[in-house]
């Protein structure tokens, strides 16, 4: 009995303790939430508070009240966040961003396209955040959400509505970013034109322009948008002409150039291009003073180079066209020279005059090493391109001959004093010693071309693909290191 008693005692115990625990957890419950009620009700007054990005978009998304946002601190340890206010129903909010050291998150970049369209005028806070959008594109992560939450259009917008210089060269910092991504270039569709008249219109050697030309660069990196720009080739070639006084300018106008003739579509509308004959592009690329540092030679090098290029490109792309026969569509256009301007690029690659104008200017006499080889290349390609026309020529010839043997003339009697006829092998036709002595005389031209030698810088060892890093903007550009934001 002694036991069943103490039996129900210890359940009768048992049963007080989890009484009492439920009662504890309750009370601790209701004292917390009482707190936090106390907490919002004085929030009109705390302008300050921290939040999450996250808990922003949930505040903006859900139908629920305030109550259940999770106000958290920041990581303190968090290097290079910048803080910028963001209201939202009527509050402030405080909302902190990597400042360049991470990626963006989805909510993150939801957040800062979001600021973008609360500035009201603040010229200073909209340069912040344009600095902070530019930082994290550098990161793919980043772009990519930052594509999807509408940022892309959204600098569109301002870009052709803000004054302001700075801001206007900080969106285009912020679009050059973005746009070396496969997927996120298919948001810059209607912009090449924007940006072409935008650098047309601004002064040399601004931030705008240089900023300008190498969106442009970045932009014709990727296929995608190379219609844009062919269906504006007037006023690029244009803008093109307009780089010649300034090293940095004309640079980024030759890496355009070579991005566009790696795209065998865009051949034709290319050579309509006039104002960047190889004669001009080497006085442009030699240097106006009799001593000239090392730096500023290698500058002009360089442009030279991307001029070169897109000249081999053309050239190379030309031979392959020549070579599928005169039944080819884009044959024929190559050979009839009504549809080009006069000083197109055309003439620079079928004129004959031009071409050994060519020949004659560029020599593999330069220290860079790529410049020598592009001038072989270029060189060899001329020297097939002038073959072709040859033997496309005499064919022509022979054909008419051809056609005429089946022609029978009346006979007329020649009462003249007769004539000595040199004899003429069974094998050899009437015509052939005055081919032949053509073709010498059009090897003679060539004979100059010692300096072009077999082997890995031909043409044929060589694609057109191993040539797109001339394109490359990260090697010699700033724009996956832009400036670093300022927390405030």
């Amino acid at each position: 009995s002694v036991s069943v008693a103490m039996s129900h005692r210890q359940k009768i115990y048992v049963g007080l303790a989890i009484s009492a625990g439920v009662c504890t957890g309750i009370a601790v419950f209701l004292y917390l939430r009482q707190r936090r009620q106390i907490a919002l009700s004085k929030a009109p007054d705390d302008k300050s508070r921290s939040l999450t990005p996250a808990s922003i978009i949930a505040s903006l998304k859900s139908p629920r009240g305030r109550d259940y946002n999770e106000i958290t601190s920041v990581d303190s340890n968090q290097s290079s966040v910048e803080s910028v206010r963001f209201q939202s129903g009527g509050a402030n909010f405080e909302v902190n961003i990597p400042g360049g050291g991470a990626a963006l998150t989805p909510e993150q970049a939801i957040v800062l396209v979001r600021f973008l369209d609360e500035i009201n005028g603040d010229i200073e806070r909209l340069n912040r955040i344009l600095t902070n959008i530019a930082n994290a594109a550098t990161f793919t992560e980043s772009q990519v959400n930052l594509t999807n939450a509408g940022c892309i259009e959204r600098l569109r917008e301002l870009l052709s509505s803000v004054e302001n210089e700075t801001t206007t060269y900080k969106i285009l910092l912020a679009l050059n970013n973005l746009a070396l991504n496969d997927y996120t270039i298919s948001h810059f569709s209607g912009l090449v034109l924007n940006v072409i008249n935008l650098c047309r219109t601004t002064p040399s050697k601004s931030l705008v322009r240089l900023y300008g030309l190498n969106l442009l660069v970045n932009m014709s990196v990727l296929e995608h948008l190379h219609s844009e720009y062919m269906k504006n080739i007037t006023d690029l070639g244009q803008l093109i002409e307009s780089t010649f006084d300034n090293n940095e300018e004309a640079l980024s106008a030759g890496k355009i150039l070579v991005n566009l003739s790696t795209n065998k579509s865009n051949l034709e509308t290319l050579l309509k291009l006039t104002g960047i004959d190889m004669k001009t592009i080497v006085n442009i690329c030699t240097p106006k003073k009799k001593s000239v540092d090392t730096d500023e030679s290698t500058k002009l090098e360089d442009i030279l180079l991307r001029y070169l290029t897109f000249y081999c490109n053309l050239a190379e792309i030309t031979v392959n066209d020549l070579k599928l026969g005169t039944t080819n569509e884009s044959n024929m256009l190559l050979y009839d020279p009504i549809p080009y301007g006069e000083n197109a690029v055309y003439f620079e690659l079928f004129d004959h005059g031009k071409q050994m104008s060519t020949k004659s200017i560029l020599r593999p006499q330069y220290s860079s090493p790529s410049v020598n080889n592009q001038i072989k290349r270029l060189r060899q390609s001329l020297d097939t391109i002038r073959q072709i026309q040859f033997e496309s020529s005499v064919s022509s010839v022979q054909d008419e001959f051809n056609e005429s043997d089946h022609v029978q003339s009346p006979s007329i009697t020649d009462s003249s004093t007769p004539k000595k006829v040199t004899p003429v092998s069974d094998n050899e036709s009437p015509t052939q010693n005055t081919f032949e002595n053509f073709e010498k005389d059009i090897n003679d031209e060539f004979a100059d071309d010692d300096t072009i030698l077999p082997g890995e810088t031909t043409p044929s060892d060589q694609s057109l693909a191993s040539f797109r890093s001339a394109y490359s903007t990260n090697e010699n550009n700033t724009f996956t290191s832009p400036e670093k934001s300022h927390s405030t």
